[in-house]
């Protein structure tokens, strides 16, 4: 943070951005070009090389840049895999396929549940559905290798098959716009969503603002 701060005024507008864009080991930003990734990487490199903090590897989405590597496939931000080819960021299920005949328990079901690392809640409306079938084991007072009742077994067998190909074909953008006058101010906020090639915009928020009498 000290070597963030410390910056000139040449590399000010990268270091805030990464002041605001590092968690633990990660570093998550976007920019809106290819020169734009072209300057920011080379900035980077110099900003953080000044105090011996190296900075390994930089992926990018479908971008050509000489500066990042050619990668494909995937990776992993702030444990989500990101996928490279289409960037699309994915919740890493970790299953194990269930073979035929397997006992469902409620040890198993508890294990399977836990395996979902949801980081930043993009799979709540899948995840809550498991959380209601464990709250419902814990009333029917199961034991924890117990086989379960059919109708459980079923609620379960239809979480776990459904959540494995879970796939949400929505591209939304967040849009802000912001204008001032001498006598007011204001901001809305709207979302730009595509789906199946068909675009809708949605209002989210509007805020404005008189003027204060005192002036800067």
């Amino acid at each position: 943070m000290h070597l963030l701060e410390s910056c000139n005024s040449e590399y000010k507008e990268i270091a805030l951005k990464l002041k605001t864009s590092f968690y633990v080991d990660n570093c998550v930003t976007g920019v809106f070009s290819v020169d734009e990734i072209e300057i920011f990487i080379e900035k980077t490199k110099l900003i953080m090389t000044r105090k011996d903090v190296l900075i390994y590897v930089f992926f990018e989405s479908n971008v050509a840049s000489k500066n990042v590597d050619n990668h494909s496939g995937k990776t992993f931000i702030l444990g989500i895999i990101w996928d490279l080819d289409n960037d699309v960021l994915k919740c890493c299920t970790n299953f194990e396929s269930l073979m035929c005949g397997t006992k469902i328990t409620k040890r198993l079901v508890l294990s399977t549940v836990q395996k979902v690392f949801d980081l930043i809640g993009m799979l709540t409306t899948s995840t809550l559905l498991s959380k209601l079938l464990l709250q419902e084991l814990r009333k029917m007072k199961i034991v924890w290798d117990q086989e379960l009742p059919q109708n459980t077994v079923n609620k379960f067998m239809k979480w776990f098959n459904e959540i494995q190909i879970l796939r949400i074909d929505i591209f939304t953008e967040l849009h802000v716009f912001v204008d001032a006058s001498k006598g007011s101010y204001a901001g809305c906020v709207f979302a730009r969503l595509i789906v199946d090639s068909r675009v809708s915009v949605i209002l989210i928020r509007v805020k404005f603002r008189v003027a204060p009498l005192k002036h800067l």
